[in-house]
């Protein structure tokens, strides 16, 4: 911290805490649930927004924070080096992980240099139950007299991120699933990446966010076989059929890998409509026959 700021009493502790925690970013909702904590810590009396405001004007004014340059509603700690966007997404979007090709690079499965940060996250609907959740057990665990009745907007009220088109002038590119993307937090940093077997998953079932189906094909041809038992896990837990179909056809017909548990997925095998090993492809007229799939890549 600054040896030349006029911080004191609470706005020196708060500033103290931030920097301590290393994270160059974090939401409105996070720095003003961090005051609150703060304060319920030391056994004082959670104080008026107005005055939590206060102390943020503080801050602001001596250069504590700063709003970050891409997420103009959140905050920057200025005394704490800044990350790349891959930390900087993952920090600011507690839902957000890297994904597809930009997943594959991390885990060494791919050559390609994506020049967008490719990043999943759930639909609306999902977001808005996992944040009422939170909000409801951080009400319960923090009591404060003061708290605002269900505020519409503001801080006090915990949103949904917006992610901007570039972010650390890296064009960022988003996904969004029905379902729960597997994943682990980067040893390394602040990140959090798809596991490797939704990595592999999201290659049958998105390719063209992965480099496309010819380079899903090469990097199953090449890695497949390292990561068998998370593929298969992660691809038995999907709820596709046509999913299923797909690995399994490049797990037996094309890896030459017989695995009662792959070969299971073929009571699902049935012509249909979807049925293309590439979702992006019109049909061809080569068939699979004991995967019902049309093999159009």
């Amino acid at each position: 911290m600054n040896q030349e700021t006029q911080l004191w009493g609470m706005s020196e502790q708060i500033a103290i805490m931030l920097e301590d925690r290393a994270a160059p970013i974090l939401t409105a909702w996070d720095l003003f649930h961090r005051m609150r904590t703060l304060y319920h810590r030391t056994g004082k009396e959670i104080p008026p927004p107005a005055k939590l405001y206060g102390i943020l004007h503080v801050l602001l004014r001596e250069r504590v924070l700063a709003p970050d340059r891409d997420y103009s509603a959140h905050y920057r700690v200025v005394g704490v080096p800044d990350q790349p966007a891959d930390d900087i997404v993952c920090l600011i979007d507690r839902f957000a992980c890297i994904s597809h090709l930009s997943a594959m690079q991390r885990w060494g499965l791919t050559d390609r240099q994506p020049h967008a940060l490719m990043i999943t996250r759930p639909d609306a609907g999902t977001v808005r139950k996992k944040l009422a959740e939170i909000a409801a057990r951080e009400a319960a665990e923090i009591p404060w007299k003061d708290r605002p009745r269900q505020p519409r907007t503001g801080p006090f009220r915990l949103g949904n991120i917006v992610h901007p088109e570039h972010v650390r002038a890296r064009p960022v590119r988003m996904h969004v699933s029905r379902r729960a993307s597997s994943m682990v937090r980067d040893r390394n940093g602040f990140a959090r990446v798809t596991s490797i077997g939704q990595t592999f998953l999201d290659m049958v079932q998105t390719p063209r966010l992965c480099g496309g189906m010819s380079h899903t094909l090469e990097v199953w041809e090449e890695h497949a076989g390292d990561f068998l038992d998370e593929i298969i896990g992660s691809v038995d837990g999907c709820g596709s059929v046509v999913t299923q179909c797909r690995a399994g056809y490049i797990l037996e017909e094309r890896l030459g890998n017989a695995d009662r548990r792959v070969m299971a997925w073929k009571s699902g095998a049935a012509r249909g409509g979807s049925r293309r090993l590439d979702p992006a492809r019109p049909y061809v007229p080569k068939w699979s026959h004991d995967w019902m799939i049309s093999i159009n890549a």
